[in-house]
């Protein structure tokens, strides 16, 4: 839960640096889906989790060589999609690590669905960095 309070904070500070409405926009919406990514967690019960776990989305792969800036002030939207989708990207590191490292089933269980959800964020954030950059004709 520590990581989704982090993140929450993380995003409020760097829509704070920056001038650009759209990357405040995502910026805010990104810490509130953070918020309500840990209400939901106090909420939820090792009988749960099996079954949320079992929902992944498949991993694009498309930022993998974009380099995201150095820092976030002043940063415009493309920038600031390359940082959350930095940010995204090791919070589902973080997840996969804690996952190999816990023996308690229920625990590795929880590590497996939250690193699917950072795993669902960062597709988002993709596709959404590729409709700005990609346009189709």
């Amino acid at each position: 839960m520590y990581k989704e309070i982090a993140s929450s904070a993380l995003y409020r500070q760097a829509a704070a640096k920056t001038d650009d409405p759209s990357a405040i926009a995502l910026l805010t919406e990104l810490a509130a889906e953070e918020d309500r990514h840990l209400a939901e967690l106090k909420k939820l019960d090792s009988n749960e989790i099996s079954a949320k776990s079992a929902v992944t989305a498949t991993d694009l792969k498309s930022s993998d060589y974009l380099a995201p800036p150095a820092e976030i002030e002043g940063a415009n939207l493309v920038d600031t999609l390359l940082f959350a989708i930095r940010q995204e990207s090791q919070s589902m590191s973080f997840y996969v690590d804690l996952m190999s490292a816990l023996r308690d089933p229920a625990a590795k269980r929880l590590a497996e669905y939250l690193a699917a959800q950072e795993l669902s964020h960062r597709r988002r954030l993709e596709l959404l960095y590729d409709q700005i950059n990609y346009p189709e004709d």
